[in-house]
Order: structure tokens, then sequence, then C-alpha cells
């Protein structure tokens, strides 16, 4: 007999209710929910969860690794830091210049043998050469899920590394043809679509730069990029959607006017398939903090917080993805060799691994009264399911044991030994509470107390089927 775990005494939260429960685990699989003390545990490694919740380990389905530094670094140091949040699986946006066939497989040698968790990879859409490799994508690649870039329009070539000829264009003709593709290839597979509108900001952006050049917050960056930058971009691909019975996913949601949108539309018109993610920063920060914070879609107002707060508790946001961005303070200031000192020249992005379980059940559960399923769907079981991930997301028998313990009166403030694969965080001397006490994946304890006890290498591939 191989090894089995007994969790005992943990308030489990399953799919629609929390209950004391006993979990055994086998083969790395859930192999029983139990009443307490109905297995005695005696030929059983035991973790007593008393006075814990036992969550399923949080997914996180919007990571862009090795941007700013290699694949190794990223993998190796942001997993360590995810583990301790309770992130037990990810899913990367690839877009790597090259040819993908090479450049995925690559990217999959390194993670297998750097990460701590599992991690999944979804494929960006830049080349019109891609567009006839999907299928081969999905069949050779186990890639189930693309990203569509409305940010990277007319000027994909320049972030790819092609001739502008062999680009996509990346407007909304090009999104119609894809979601068409995709839905012939499988009605399942997924677009992940960066909702902005390029004509919209890049005009505001140049009327902002000219106003304010020398700008150090970001205030003009939301001046420039708008809520209804977002929102009117949400609209059209909702109602593209609609005409081809697509299946697409808003990424890092930032604005109330975005979830007006979606509500008057799907209650009114048919949108095919829409998912909605948010990020944590749309949650807890807003256009006052400064320029670390620099990210696409801009910060907006503790309006647009709230109001994504309440889209969660009202089951419209189903997802929660950190956008995460290794990268140093050096390099997010550094723009050809000079230090930059203004907002223009700073680059975007920050590192948000391991930040999306505590901050949910902090700020969703403990203070907002936000029900810990509902928690527990945003963090796992929605992203499980859009994502593709039949063997992850919910605690039931026969599915892979990612679980976190989550200790409701553990506080942490967020300080440099949390700052995981960076060397600052926008959520610095922010306090938390509510951490995992241990992280499990596919039955294997890999931190107790915020200590890791795993090395690195033991993720697997999620290679995904349609």
């Amino acid at each position: 007999m191989g090894k089995r775990t007994l969790i005992k005494n943990g308030m489990v939260v399953l799919r629609d209710e929390v209950k004391k429960a006993d979990i055994l685990i086998e083969a790395e699989k859930i192999a029983s929910i139990n009443e307490p003390g109905a297995i005695d545990g005696a030929d059983c490694e035991v973790i007593d969860a008393s006075g814990l919740y036992v969550m399923p380990g949080a997914i996180d389905p919007h990571q862009h690794l090795g941007l700013y530094n290699s694949f190794e670094e990223s993998y190796r140091y942001s997993t360590e830091r995810e583990v301790i949040g309770g992130t037990t699986s990810i899913v990367e946006y690839h877009r790597g210049k090259g040819n993908y066939f090479d450049t995925v497989s690559d990217e999959i040698k390194i993670g297998e043998e750097n990460s701590y968790i599992d991690f999944g990879i979804s494929l960006g859409l830049c080349a019109k050469k891609h567009m006839d490799e999907l299928e081969d994508y999905v069949r050779n690649l186990g890639i189930t899920s693309f990203k569509f870039f409305f940010d990277k329009q007319d000027i994909a070539h320049t972030f790819y590394g092609i001739q502008k000829e062999e680009a996509l264009t990346l407007d909304k003709a090009d999104l119609y043809y894809i979601i068409k593709k995709l839905h012939s290839i499988d009605p399942k597979l997924l677009l992940c679509i960066h909702c902005e509108d390029p004509d919209m900001f890049r005009a505001f952006l140049k009327e902002q730069q000219e106003l304010h050049p020398n700008a150090t917050g970001i205030e003009e960056w939301d001046a420039g990029r708008p809520d209804f930058v977002e929102s009117n971009c949400v609209a059209g691909a909702m109602l593209i959607n609609g005409e081809l019975d697509g299946n697409i996913y808003i990424v890092h949601t930032s604005a109330k006017k975005s979830l007006d949108v979606y509500k008057a539309l799907s209650e009114n018109i048919e949108c095919g398939k829409v998912t909605i993610e948010t990020c944590p920063q749309y949650l807890l920060l807003d256009k006052t903090a400064g320029m670390d914070a620099k990210v696409n879609p801009a910060l907006h107002t503790k309006e647009d917080n709230e109001a994504l707060w309440e889209g969660i508790r009202e089951g419209i946001v189903k997802t929660i993805g950190t956008d995460n961005v290794p990268v140093t303070r050096e390099q997010k200031y550094t723009r050809n060799g000079v230090h930059a000192d203004n907002l223009w020249d700073v680059w975007v992005g920050f590192s948000g691994q391991g930040i999306a379980m505590p901050a949910l059940i902090s700020e969703g559960y403990l203070k907002r009264n936000i029900p810990l399923t509902t928690i527990a769907k945003v963090l796992s079981s929605n992203a499980a399911e859009v994502f593709n991930l039949p063997n992850k997301g919910v605690i039931e028998v026969g599915k892979d044991a990612d679980l976190a313990l989550i200790d409701l009166e553990w506080e942490r403030t967020i300080t440099p030994e949390l700052y995981g694969c960076s060397d600052f965080s926008i959520y610095d001397g922010m306090t938390f509470k509510g951490w995992p006490r241990y992280t499990l994946s596919r039955g294997e304890v890999l931190q107790k107390d915020g200590v890791v006890l795993a090395k690195p290498g033991r993720g697997r591939y999620l290679k995904r089927t349609i």
C-alpha cells in the first residue's frame, strides 16, 4: 500500500457547503471524505486540522513568467512564493518568439525542472501562421486556451520579433475569425481577451503625456486609459462572441462600467459564453497608488474596487488571476539603460504571486462576509472548469489532493520575505488575515506554517485535451 494521509477535524469547504469532515488521501488523490473519526488513521500520516478550514488549493490562471527574467528563475522562485499563499496550480501566458512548438516545449521542460506546483500554458496569438497551427497546438501541445491582445493592435510584430506582414492585426476582424476558428475546432476552446480599445487609449495617453510630461503618480495613467476604454472593448468582444456562440474570457477586469456592460448585454442579448476575471490589484488598490503599481488596465477608483467585490458576491466575477509578472525594481525603472524617473518611462507590471487566497479570505470573507463557498469557486473551481483542468479545483473524491488548510486567525503583513520573485511589492505593508498553515499539492505537503518543505522540480505540466 502506498502512502496514505488523513486530514482530520477540519472544516471542509465543499462546492455548496462547509462541514466538518476528515479527508483521506491516497495516490495523490482524494480517496474519501468521511465523517469525523470514521477512519482511525493508524496506517496514515495524520494532519490535525482542528481550527482550520480546508479549501481547494488556489488556481491562478493569469501569469506572465519569463518576461523580465528567465523562465528558470520565474518558475523556481515565483512558484515557491505561490505555495506560501495556498496556490497549487497556475496557467502561464506564453508568447515566446520563434516556433511555438519549440518555445512551448522548452518552457514545459524548464517548468518541470523548476516549478513547485503544477502548471498549464495559454498561448498568445500574434502571427498569421498561428491561425494555421491552432489545431496542432491543441493536439500536440495540450493547449486549450489562447490569448488575444487588443492593446497590441497593429504593433504585434514589434513584440514578437516578426515582420509586420507576418503579424495579425489584432483588430475586431481578427477577433471574429479567431473565435470562429476556435469554435470550429472545438466549442470548449477558450479565448482570453485583453480588452482595451487601442484607438482611444493611444490618443488619450499622448494627450496626458503632453499635459503632464513629468508625472510621477498613476492618476495620469488612469486618465490615459480610463474605465470606458475597457468597457467599450468588452461590449464589442461580447457582441462578436454572440454572433459565433464562442467561449471568451475577459482578463483583468478593472472597472465597474465593464461589469455594467456585461450585465446589460448578457441579460438582453445572446453573447455566447463569457467569463469575467479580475485581479487582486483591482480589488485592493486605486489610482492613488504610486508608480510601482503602473499596470494595464490602469487602476481606477475605490468605487470600482467595491463594484468588483460585489461582482464576486453576485457570481458575475467568476475567477481571480494575479497577472503576476516577476520583475525587480531596477528592471521596472530602467528604460534604454537609463533610470526612469517619470510615469511614462516606467514599465508596466509587478509581482503578485500567492496573494489571491489570503486577500480574498481577509477582504472578501472576513471583511465583506462573502461566503467561503463563493471564495472557493472564484479561487479554484471556476478556473478549473473554464481552463479545462478536470482534476483540479474542488474537494471531491477522485480529484487531485490540492488543498490549503486555512487559519482564519493568522495575520501576516506583506514584508520583503513575502515579496516572492521580486524586490518590491505593491502590497507592501498591507496586512491580511487568513493564511494557509499547510499547502498540499497532489497530497504532498509543500509548506507548513509558512516554511516551504518541498523541493523545486516537482510540478507537472498540465496537458489538456478536448
